[in-house]
């Protein structure tokens, strides 16, 4: 994680010990630790909830929300730290502010490869892609736990001319990153519900609504909970589609194709109720 003021300036014996090893730990070996363990956390839910982890979408969120947690985790002890320093303003505002952005960035590229994996046929990509992926998670991370020791070691200008620029490129990369995959799959979902469309089993209304940006939103708004579950049914049947069509053309199987058919049943069953926005 970020390590702004992981040594106490008031502790001698830290400030006396030889720098290269604590360098060596914060910009290598924290990177690779940390990124290593949220990324099998990552591969934990790919591959014991399949039917959640539909592709890219689904790795970058779960990535996300496995990154917050740890740097929520992580925070409580540097928030110590700096209690105790008597530094807990600056620290608040560059571990509270600044830093969280980064850990959901650095983990969400093990996610984003994660779930490429997962819409690939090709068996060697599914294991190469992820550590490609923990790979760009790590070299991230590096930079930014480097870009702040520059700023521990020279002083605080160096927050204003090289962190935050940097902090503003890492939020901008990632809201640019959601966006392009939220579209790409809007379209993918709305490529393979076109006959379902054409066989009656949802309205183009609904479809529109679906692979909308804000779809899920929409449905919570005007039916509450059982409105979102139809719009993660219907999308889900778009997505599970997609993999099962991809699987025949390359002569595999998918575990995509069991979905199908129980959510169209789903999809039926929640519009009798009444969940259907559109």
């Amino acid at each position: 994680g970020a390590f702004i003021n992981s040594v106490d300036p008031k502790d001698q014996d830290a400030q006396a010990r030889p720098r290269f090893p604590r360098y060596f730990g914060v910009v290598v070996s924290a990177p690779i630790v940390e990124e290593f363990w949220k990324g099998i956390m990552v591969l934990g839910i790919a591959y014991f909830l399949k039917s959640e982890f539909d592709g890219v979408v689904d790795g970058v969120i779960y990535a996300t929300f496995v990154a917050i947690g740890f740097a929520a985790t992580e925070n409580v002890l540097y928030y110590g730290r700096a209690l105790a320093a008597d530094d807990l303003g600056f620290t608040l505002v560059i571990r509270g502010i600044i830093a969280p952005w980064g850990h959901p960035l650095y983990t969400s590229m093990t996610g984003l490869a994660v779930g490429y994996a997962r819409e690939q046929t090709n068996t060697a990509m599914k294991f190469i892609l992820p550590v490609v992926g923990y790979l760009g998670a790590v070299f991230l991370h590096a930079m930014w736990n480097g870009s702040g020791l520059v700023c521990d070691l020279y002083g605080a200008p160096y927050v204003f001319f090289l962190l935050i620029p940097l902090w503003l490129i890492f939020v901008s990369a990632f809201v640019i990153m959601v966006m392009v995959l939220v579209h790409r799959r809007g379209r993918m979902i709305r490529e393979n519900l076109v006959d379902e469309v054409a066989l009656g089993y949802i309205t183009q209304q609904e479809l529109d609504l679906v692979t909308s940006a804000f779809g899920g939103l929409v449905a919570f708004t005007r039916r509450g909970r059982k409105g979102t579950d139809f719009v993660r049914a219907v999308a889900r049947l778009g997505l599970s589609k997609w993999h099962t069509a991809r699987a025949m053309k390359g002569s595999k199987s998918t575990v995509s194709m069991d979905f199908i058919l129980p959510l169209r049943a789903r999809i039926k069953k929640l519009r009798g109720e009444g969940a259907s926005p559109a």
